[in-house]
């Protein structure tokens, strides 16, 4: 019979304070250190006593002494794990040990948890180690598992039921264990390189617009007060092949704690099996992706002779787009104008932009206009743009807002990145057909499609929604280094 606290009064220890090792003797957050020969006698009643004999034990687990595990049995103490037959006694325990340190000779075990609760006492452990024993595969393996135990009243463990899933166990013999990998936002920008990222994007629109990507149009979700936007992005592409989802939110309150507006993560799964592989920072994703799709555009739709670029705002997209337009042509003049001023000014000596002072002054002659900006009324007039203009719009993902003139809409050639999702989000193309100024098939063409220019003077409008199979192919890359498909 398992004794009870005297207190009658459960006691549960958390990860931190079984770690904390009290005394001059001790060793900081330590998982494993040398502990005496003989356990020192734990009761029942002495919790602190049963803390520190559980951090011992860990740490015996650990020293490739199977007799120091032994030592905190009672002589004829019993250890059984998954209801096998139980070894009893020192010499069978050792045993026992023996045999788990043979087949893991770099085994590590960490506490998780010490619960004595209602007369139990379940010691919770995490083993980790590699299996190049006699016969092993040479897999590395991380499982959990507990053992429940009786203290007799000399404080020694008299009996231990362990449990651990074995199958899993064996699963991870087999193939090594599961290892989630974590990027942040500098990982992520360490391994992301814009030219890499351009091409990459171009396979990717090739794919979807081929249709052989499996994904739905974005699933948005406005919340809150301040009516803050999060959405769901889920692709399956096969050629790579890769699983994954993007989750984004858009909250125009994060200025004022000094964050981005955008903000996104994305989760790699196993094609074959489900499983995560990796959580990727999305938010310079996204950010860098958006810019290498309008690259593509710029590559197959503008003239070959542009000399003057011209952005309209100054975040993020305004910096990322500078970067990547550079990369598929040259231009001798860029052009900036923001609504504020204070963010105009930094943003042009930073990149050496010609400041503008209206909207205008930026779209008069030039030969690639950006309008990135989250205004939800045109800021590009159709009589500022001349024949000939290549214009990206990125600014918005939303059926209410548009950034461009109907009109200049109706007189180009309009390129969208998602016919299905165009017709469900994008306000530039919606809100015309709801005012009867087009059709849906205005839409000339998906940019996977690879459309080129017709001639100089054509206008040409690209409408940029973003797309999951992009942030799959960027996160892919990520990982991979290849976004071969």
């Amino acid at each position: 019979m398992i004794p009870r606290w005297r207190s009658g009064v459960p006691a549960v220890y958390s990860h931190q304070q079984l770690y904390a090792v009290p005394g001059p003797e001790a060793t900081k957050n330590t998982r494993c250190y040398n502990p005496p020969e003989m356990p020192d006698p734990v009761f029942p009643t002495d919790l602190d006593r049963l803390r520190a004999m559980a951090r011992k034990y860990t740490a015996a687990w650990c020293s490739q002494d199977p007799a120091k595990v032994a030592a905190f049995f009672s002589p004829n103490g019993s250890l059984r794990i998954n209801n096998g037959e139980p070894a009893v006694g020192r010499d069978a325990i050792t045993g026992v040990a023996r045999a788990f340190m043979a087949d893991f000779p770099d085994m590590q075990v960490e506490m998780d948890d010490l619960v004595a609760q209602d007369g139990r006492t379940i010691y919770r452990w995490c083993l980790t180690g590699t299996n190049t024993g006699p016969g092993g595969r040479g897999n590395r393996v991380r499982f959990h598992g507990f053992e429940e135990w009786r203290i007799d009243a000399e404080g020694f463990i008299a009996e231990s039921l362990g449990h651990f899933d074995a199958s899993d166990y064996r699963r991870q013999l087999e193939r090594g264990a599961h290892s989630l990998r974590v990027l942040d936002e500098a990982d992520v920008r360490a391994r992301l390189r814009m030219p890499e990222l351009i091409d990459a994007m171009e396979r990717a629109l090739v794919e979807f617009s081929a249709g052989r990507v499996l994904q739905p149009v974005r699933t948005v979700l406005e919340y809150g007060a301040a009516r803050s936007i999060f959405g769901l992005m889920p692709s399956f592409v096969p050629s790579l092949p890769a699983l994954g989802a993007k989750l984004v939110t858009v909250c125009a309150g994060n200025q004022e704690h000094g964050l981005g507006t955008h903000q996104a993560t994305i989760v790699m799964l196993d094609p074959a099996t489900g499983v995560p592989q990796a959580i990727v920072d999305g938010r310079y994703i996204t950010e860098a992706r958006t810019a290498a799709v309008s690259a593509v555009s710029v590559r197959h739709l503008a003239r070959e002779d542009v000399r003057v670029l011209g952005i309209l705002g100054s975040g993020v997209q305004a910096r990322s787009h500078l970067e990547a337009l550079r990369l598929v042509r040259e231009f001798r003049e860029v052009r900036v104008w923001s609504p504020t001023p204070g963010h105009l000014r930094q943003f042009a000596e930073e990149t050496g932009a010609r400041p503008m002072e209206d909207a205008e002054a930026v779209v008069r002659g030039a030969d690639v206009v950006v309008t990135a900006t989250p205004s939800p009324t045109p800021v590009v007039q159709s009589a500022w743009v001349g024949d000939g203009t290549h214009v990206i719009a990125v600014g918005s993902c939303l059926p209410n807002r548009r950034e461009l003139d109907p009109d200049l809409v109706a007189r180009a050639r309009l390129v969208v990145d998602s016919r299905a999702a165009a017709l469900r989000e994008a306000g530039d193309v919606l809100m015309g057909i709801a005012e009867g100024r087009w059709i849906p098939e205005h839409i000339a063409a998906e940019l996977g499609e690879l459309p080129a220019r017709r001639d100089n003077r054509e206008i040409t409008v690209f409408k940029s929604l973003g797309l999951a199979v992009e942030d799959i192919f960027a996160a892919h890359l990520v990982l991979t280094g290849s976004s071969v498909a």
